[in-house]
This record gives C-alpha cells, sequence and structure tokens, in this order.
C-alpha cells in the first residue's frame, strides 16, 4: 500500500511540475527556450545558423514561445549566399546586380525564417546577427503578434565599399579604399554611387559615371564630368533593389522594437499585404566608422490596412527614402463575365509577390489621364496563380469602361500611419513618401534628406496610389533639405498628383501643416497643388524665396506663417 501511495504522489508531483513548465495533456506549449541550449556560443566566430533554424523550428510548434538570445555577436553563414556576396561585389553579375536578384524567381537564401509564427517574442537585446553573404535576413510571413526586440543586423563584408577621394579633375577622381575592409573587388568595379560631404556630414549623388577601374589594389578610378570634392567619400552600392533585411508579407500584429539595421544590400523593411505594424525606436542607421546603411529605402510598405506605425526611431545613410507607403494602380483587362484579370505594370513589387485583394474589399476605378475615380466595386471572387503570375477578380457588378483607359486600386488596403519622435539625417531622396489616408508626421526632426522632407500623393508614374487623405503634420522641425536628388517643388513638404497626363482634380483631401519650424534650401518651403482642403498655419519658415506655393487647389487657408512671401494661383 505504502509503494502505491508513494506511485501515486509521484505521479502527481511530475504532473505538477510538467505544468508549471507549460506541458498539458495532449499538447506542449514551451513558454521561454534559450539560443544557448541549441549550441550557439556568442562571439567565438564560428556559425550559428544551425542553432538559429533549430530554436526557430522550435518556435514554430510551439504558439505563445518567448526565444531568449543571449547578449553577443553571432554568426550567419550560408555557401548560396557568400557565393551571391561574392559574384555581386566582383563583378560577376555585371553592372546590373539587382537584375539578378529582384524579381519573383531570383535566387535568395533566408537566414531567420519565421513563416507562420504565432504569438512568438524574440528577446534579442545587446545581440548582433553578423551575415556572412546576402540573405532575406528575417522572413516574417504568414504570421500573426510576432515582436522581434534589441536585434542588430549587419554584413562581415558590407555590401558597399566607400573610399576617401585622393584626387578630382574634370574628367575622373580617385578614391582610396581599404582592403581590409572592402575585399572581393576586381577590375569588374560595379555599383551605383553616391558621395558624402565631409564638411556638410551629408551625403549628395553627382552625373554619369562613364566607367570604373582599378588603377592598384587599394585605388578605383571613376570616369565623370562630376568634380567631387577631394577629402570627400565616394560610396560604391553594389546592388539597388534586393530581398528585404526584414519581409513583413501578409502578416498581422507585428512588432519590430528597439532593432538595428546597419547594412543591407536591398531595403531595410518591406512590408506587404500586412496588417498592424509596429516600429519603436527601430534604427537604420550607419555603423559606427561608416556613412552608410541600407543601399535603398530604409523601409517600404505596400497594399497594407490597419496602422503603420513609426516611434522614435532614427534614419540615416540609407540610398533611398526613409519610408513609402502606398498602394498600386492596377492595370486592367477584362475576362469574362464580371472576371477581370488585374496586374502590377512598371511598377517595382518589393516583396517580389502577387498584389491582390481580399473577398469583400472595395476596388476604384481611376481614369489613366488624371486618377479621377469613375466608378466602385465590390471583389466577390479571387484567384491567384503564382505559376501563371496572374490574379483575376470576379467583382459585383461589369466593367463597363474601357479597360485600356483606366486603373484599378484597392481603397480597403489604406492604413492609417503615424510618423512621431523620429530622427532623419544625411540620406537620399525623400524622408516620408505617404500615400494613404488618416496620416499623422508630429514630433520629428528631419535634417539633409537630399530630396523633399516630406511628400504625400499618388505617382501614377511609379503606378504608386494614392492620393492622401486626412494628414497632419505639426510640431516638427525639417532642417537643410532638398538640395538634390529626389526634391519636389517643396523643398520641405510638397503634396501634389504625380505623373498625369492633364492637370488633376483635387484628389488629396484635408491637410493640416502647423507649428513647423523650416530652414529651407530651394525656391519654395511648402508646396501644395491637387488639394481639397488645405490649412498651413502658425510655421516659422527660413531661407526660401517664397515660403509656399499652392496650384489647383481649393478650400485653402494660410496664416501666420512669418515675413516671407507666398502665392497662391488658380
Amino acid at each position: 500500500m505504502n509503494t502505491f501511495r508513494n506511485y501515486l504522489l509521484c505521479t502527481f508531483l511530475l504532473t505538477s511540475t510538467l505544468l508549471s513548465f507549460g506541458f498539458s495533456k495532449g499538447e506542449s506549449t514551451i513558454k521561454t527556450i534559450y539560443l544557448s541550449s541549441y549550441g550557439a556560443i556568442p562571439n567565438d566566430d564560428i556559425d550559428d545558423s544551425n542553432a538559429f533554424r533549430a530554436a526557430l523550428d522550435e518556435c514554430r510548434k510551439h504558439p505563445g514561445t518567448t526565444l531568449v538570445i543571449e547578449p553577443g555577436d553571432y554568426n550567419f553563414k550560408n555557401e548560396q549566399a557568400l557565393n551571391f556576396e561574392y559574384k555581386a561585389i566582383n563583378g560577376q553579375y555585371g553592372e546590373n546586380v539587382q537584375g539578378h536578384f529582384f524579381k519573383p524567381n531570383g535566387e535568395y537564401v533566408i537566414a531567420l525564417d519565421f513563416d507562420s509564427f504565432k504569438d512568438i517574442t524574440i528577446q534579442a537585446q545587446g545581440v548582433t546577427l553578423i551575415q556572412e553573404g546576402w540573405y532575406e535576413a528575417v522572413s516574417i510571413t504568414n504570421a500573426e503578434n510576432v515582436t522581434i526586440n534589441g536585434l542588430t543586423l549587419i554584413h562581415k563584408r558590407p555590401p558597399f565599399t566607400t573610399g576617401k577621394i585622393v584626387n578630382s579633375t574634370p574628367d575622373y577622381f580617385d578614391m582610396r579604399i581599404d582592403t581590409l575592409k572592402y575585399p572581393f573587388l576586381t577590375d569588374k568595379i560595379t555599383g551605383r554611387v553616391h558621395f558624402h560631404d565631409v564638411e556638410k556630414q551629408r551625403i549628395y549623388t553627382g552625373g554619369r559615371v562613364e566607367k570604373k577601374e582599378l588603377i592598384d589594389r587599394e585605388t578605383i578610378r571613376l570616369h565623370t564630368k562630376t568634380q567631387p570634392k577631394v577629402n570627400d567619400l565616394c560610396i560604391l552600392r553594389h546592388s539597388a533593389h534586393n530581398r528585404a533585411g526584414i519581409l513583413i508579407k501578409e502578416s498581422s500584429n507585428i512588432s519590430i522594437e528597439n532593432v538595428t539595421i546597419h547594412s543591407h544590400p536591398g531595403m531595410g523593411i518591406v512590408g506587404h499585404r500586412s496588417e498592424n505594424i509596429t516600429m519603436r525606436n527601430l534604427q537604420v542607421v550607419p555603423a559606427p566608422g561608416t556613412v552608410t546603411s541600407t543601399n535603398t529605402d530604409a523601409t517600404h510598405f505596400t497594399s497594407c490596412k490597419g496602422k503603420i506605425l513609426f516611434d522614435a526611431c532614427k534614419f540615416g545613410g540609407q540610398g533611398d527614402d526613409c519610408t513609402n507607403v502606398h498602394n498600386y494602380y492596377w492595370s486592367v483587362y477584362k475576362e469574362s463575365g464580371n472576371t477581370v484579370r488585374v496586374t502590377v505594370e512598371n511598377a517595382d513589387l518589393h516583396a517580389l509577390s502577387l498584389d491582390y485583394p481580399d473577398i469583400g474589399d472595395t476596388i476604384a476605378l481611376v481614369s489613366r489621364d488624371k486618377l479621377t475615380p469613375v466608378e466602385y466595386y465590390i471583389t466577390k471572387e479571387v484567384k491567384t496563380s503564382k505559376e501563371k503570375w496572374e490574379v483575376l477578380v470576379t467583382l459585383d457588378k461589369p466593367l463597363k469602361y474601357n479597360p485600356e483607359e483606366y486603373y484599378m486600386t484597392n481603397l480597403t488596403r489604406r492604413p492609417a500611419v503615424e510618423i512621431v519622435n523620429n530622427v532623419v539625417r544625411s540620406h537620399m531622396a525623400r524622408a516620408y513618401l505617404i500615400k494613404s489616408r488618416n496620416v499623422k508626421i508630429q514630433g520629428n526632426v528631419i535634417q539633409s534628406s537630399s530630396g523633399s522632407a516630406i511628400q504625400l500623393g499618388a505617382e501614377a508614374s511609379w503606378r504608386e496610389s494614392g492620393p492622401v487623405e486626412n494628414v497632419l503634420i505639426e510640431n516638427n522641425w525639417i532642417i537643410g533639405c532638398g538640395y538634390g536628388h529626389g526634391r519636389q517643388k517643396g523643398s520641405a513638404i510638397s503634396a501634389e498628383v504625380n505623373g498625369v497626363k492633364v492637370k488633376s482634380d483635387q484628389l488629396n483631401k484635408n491637410i493640416i501643416i502647423r507649428n513647423n519650424v523650416i530652414e529651407a534650401e530651394g525656391i519654395s518651403a511648402i508646396y501644395i497643388s491637387g488639394t481639397d482642403g488645405v490649412e498651413i498655419t502658425n510655421n516659422k519658415i527660413s531661407g526660401s524665396e517664397e515660403a509656399i506655393l499652392v496650384e489647383n487647389s481649393k478650400h485653402v487657408t494660410i496664416e501666420n506663417n512669418g515675413k516671407l512671401p507666398f502665392r497662391i494661383n488658380d
């Protein structure tokens, strides 16, 4: 009898213990796991890829898990990714590296695969992932409720080469490089060319480069009529678009917190067909001792919904915009009955994935000449084919218009956007390029964006929809933006309808610009066109010949913006 009692007691204690660790009858739920349990040792310069794969597979099996990565440096190494990097940098893909990788069937390797994660938290404070090779570093697809906290992404060999300009002539200039930091270069030098003004501490671009050649082991000569200053820096970005640093696709409730991206051969974060993305203290900035971060946009979001939030983030050194939030203008082809075929044409699909609506989405038919809506539809059925690269959409009523004269765009996937308390410093093109509704841009410092600091409104030439609606821009400090590449008619703030064939209607709605301090470069600091409802009040503007220019707009209020002249054209 005592033996039986002891057996029951032991069974009870074992069951209680297992339950306390999250195991229950019929299923197992792991609350916390540690990367070290899978063999990863920080700071040993040894490949940790197998440990990451095993730990992430465990997370996928057990929703509700927290993965703790102990502080330190970890290496991720894959021979195929190393081969991609080596060939791209030493010229084996030619000048068009983007053309090899940036296509739906392009080659790529995923490093950290978060596919189908549910209710997962990655605690990675003080953790640096050193990528050996080119990757889609973090791939978040078909996921829900995922948080990444504290991770830093960097490359062992940066996807760019930076050198000091040691000689500058009317026909060429020479840059001196550190071959230990930037290996793999051959006489087939490639890369988009940007410069860094050492005196002004900001990035700029020049004219056409005819030829690049390796003069000696440490000197590259670039033949161009651009004459950069001696002692400035030249940056060769060895790829333009590529796979994303962090991809967020077909996912919801994703939080990127205290994450740093120091380098990537394409964009930093790309979000596509996802809902509710939060970025807090995201930093897409150069690593210490460099002036370059991502080769193209820091972030880019397409066909999302819910809210996209940037809170206390930092951006600098990237080769394009800090963010671009938009939907697409689809080309339309009639099929049978109420069914049409829609496709994105003459535009970049940054997630390299099909773009399509969901059942129940509201679709607008807009004129190609000026993007004016003429009809609205509800989606009843959607069929997609990756093999045919095709999207068939059945509408609630027939298309009675000539599709050659119109685009379609999805009104349901236009997220709210909040950009608050962020810092931008020295990068190419626009800081914030927004084509959505319910937008707040508040409390930011934006300095030395080569293009306009804030650009609002659709761009038909890129097939990026749509016009903006309900926008508040207040309490920002915009300093020295719009001095070069990406500048619109307003060096600080531009709102318009771009790429249309004729004068547009007032498609942008309800823009408030107030209480901003603008130290401008260029003729106009603020330019507004194609807008119904504009309030520009209590801004302090200096540095431009004409503070504000408004054209083709109605219901305009301009008050208390200082002594600089402004103009409203009919």
